[in-house]
């Protein structure tokens, strides 16, 4: 069930998975357990988490282990050193692989072997030992024939052709390419890349003609199947000819094409690989023990093996001294250098618990937000839906219909503020990246109050905008709708029952001031100075016993002071209180 839904609907695949290996736990039945965290492997794979799916696949190689599966054993490093291929780790890549070959049954499994050799053939391409790329393509490209198998054939001349390109004997890479391209089975991003090369390759013979002809429609085929890998070599190939043309300003274009899709690779590879880091440390320091051990093990024989020695004879006792002496020696030379080594790998791993920390830090932001931002719209629903069924047959038609209209409103406001949060969400985790657009501040406020209608209902509250009608100014619509939100929440926590809230937009020395006014509890000078300027999470109940999380303030002065902006309080005890959002009118955001 699992295998089935695994490429269309993987999160259902996930469900039979985890079934399938509590079901395997419960029976202790181990070759269930290999097969399941192999599947789960390649879940992960699926949704490209491959820190997570380079785990799983190390969970199935024990088990497989321990009943003696090769086959098992042999798919597990075979998936093993397809991702570390993927995470560029290339030397590992190539161990796998060629652990993978020594568990295989040749015979029996031909197609596997000559699947390997293919994959050894790309990764010693990417280490650039072009000889040992060349002789596995070729072993593979003649298997490939026995079976017949167009795809792995395709391969076959693809990876023959790439190694040649690099060789720099152009001829035989077009050569070659072109009969990977030439077979029907050939995988769409193979295809693409094969016309990169054979563009490149004709480029640099000066073949304007025959490498723009290659590159003819291929951009949107490369976009469409979103592999960045592939898109990241027809760039290179398309700025090649355009510079061979002379079109300069457009070969720039795609330079700068190049430059960005290359760092984006870059950064998402570093992530993966620092969230890979803890579980390779893992197990090399597992390794590095055993060492060590087996090295005390080793000593403690030689020490009994000399004392047996030296009852044989005083001069034999001193010579064994001396070279007693002499080992000992190279040991606590050996032992001082394993303790050197050990001690810069323990501050690596301090430095990457230190990145971890932060990441959770990032996490627990993120959370803090969508429980500060989302919890009035659910409880407007939450006591919607409750109140429906608890009077549900005193309602006419009509009326149901009216509160599940209701219902559908604040369903979208709640739809709407999630993706307002995830959004801002993002934004804290990779980086600030503003979208200064036309914003309409009269509807911005309008759905701003649509999701705290309930709450502004339940304490009769007045609001009164002080912005005329359709005034649109330019800055994030994100920024500004998460200040404005918490604004709104703020207000309504500490304004009493039939007080007043009011909205007002000034513009002053390029600066827009938004402002909203409450006739509330007020705040003392402490209380603003715990929030604006120690932002420490500072949290009292509402007039109505609200609860809070002191989060929202803070949350909002950051993002402010990252637009160039920032937040003003004016706030006298039992007087109310105006929140002020300073914002630029012309604020440009950095190129990166």
């Amino acid at each position: 069930m699992s295998y089935e839904y695994l490429y269309y609907k993987p999160d259902s695949a996930l469900v039979y998975i985890d079934e399938a290996l509590e079901l395997s736990k419960k029976n202790e039945y181990q070759l269930g357990l290999a097969k399941t965290y192999n599947r789960k492997g390649t879940y992960y794979i699926v949704k490209s988490q491959y820190p997570q799916a380079i785990e799983e696949f190390q969970k199935a190689l024990p088990y497989y282990k321990q009943i003696a599966d090769s086959t098992g054993i042999s798919e597990s490093l075979g998936n093993l050193g397809v991702l570390d291929f993927y995470l560029r780790d290339y030397d590992e890549a190539l161990y796998n692989f060629q652990e993978a070959i020594t568990y295989l049954d040749t015979v029996a499994q031909f197609e596997t072997y000559t699947k390997y050799l293919s994959n050894l053939s790309g990764v010693y391409r990417e280490k650039k030992q072009l000889d040992s790329a060349l002789y596995y393509a070729r072993r593979s490209l003649s298997y490939s024939e026995k079976l017949d198998d167009k795809r792995l054939l395709s391969v076959s001349y693809f990876n023959l052709g790439t190694a040649y390109f690099f060789l720099e004997d152009y001829d035989k890479a077009i050569s070659n390419l072109d009969e990977a391209i030439k077979l029907d089975r050939i995988p769409i991003q193979f295809s693409i890349l094969a016309k990169s090369y054979k563009s490149l390759s004709y480029t640099i013979l000066g073949d304007k003609n025959k490498a723009a002809a290659e590159l003819e429609g291929l951009e949107q085929k490369a976009l469409a199947i979103n592999d960045q890998y592939v898109t990241l070599r027809f760039y290179e190939a398309k700025q090649k000819l355009l510079e061979t043309e002379g079109r300069i300003a457009e070969a720039l274009e795609y330079a700068q094409k190049y430059i960005k899709l290359n760092d984006e690779i870059h950064n998402r590879e570093q992530i993966n690989i620092l969230q890979n880091i803890k579980v390779k440390y893992a197990t090399e320091e597992r390794i590095y023990e055993n060492r060590l051990l087996n090295q005390e093990a080793d000593l403690r024989n030689l020490q009994l093996q000399n004392q047996r020695y030296a009852i044989w004879a005083v001069a034999i006792l001193v010579f064994l001294f001396l070279i007693l002496f002499l080992i000992l020696y190279q040991l606590y030379s050996y032992k001082s250098d394993a303790n050197k080594k050990l001690k810069e790998k323990q501050e690596i791993l301090n430095e990457n618990n230190r990145s971890l920390e932060l990441i959770n830090t990032q996490k627990d932001n993120l959370f803090s937000i969508v429980a500060h931002d989302v919890r009035s719209p659910i409880s407007s629903i939450l006591s919607s839906t409750q109140f429906l069924n608890s009077h549900f047959e005193e309602f006419t038609i009509e009326e149901i219909r009216h509160l599940a209209k209701g219902l559908e409103d604040q369903a979208e406001t709640l739809n709407s503020l999630i993706q307002g949060v995830l959004i801002w969400a993002k934004s804290q985790m990779n980086g600030f990246d503003f979208h200064i657009q036309e914003v309409k501040v009269d509807e911005l406020i309008s759905g701003t109050l649509k999701a705290e209608e309930t709450a502004l209902n339940r304490k009769n509250l007045q609001i009164f905008q002080k912005i005329e009608k359709d005034r649109i100014i330019k800055t994030d619509y994100q920024v500004l709708q998460v200040i404005a939100r918490n604004f709104l929440s703020n207000a309504i926590k500490f304004t009493p029952v039939g007080g007043n809230i009011t909205f007002e937009l000034l513009e002053k020395a390029n600066f827009y001031h938004f402002r909203v006014t409450d006739t509330g509890r007020g705040m003392t000078s402490e209380e603003i100075k715990k929030v604006l300027v120690d932002q420490k999470r500072y949290s009292i109940k509402g007039t109505e016993n609200e609860p809070g999380n002191g989060i929202g303030l803070i949350l909002c002065q950051e993002i402010a002071t990252k637009i160039g902006g920032r937040l003003e309080v004016e706030s006298s005890p039992g007087e109310g209180s105006t929140f002020v959002y300073v914002f630029p009118n012309n604020y440009q955001p950095e190129k990166n």
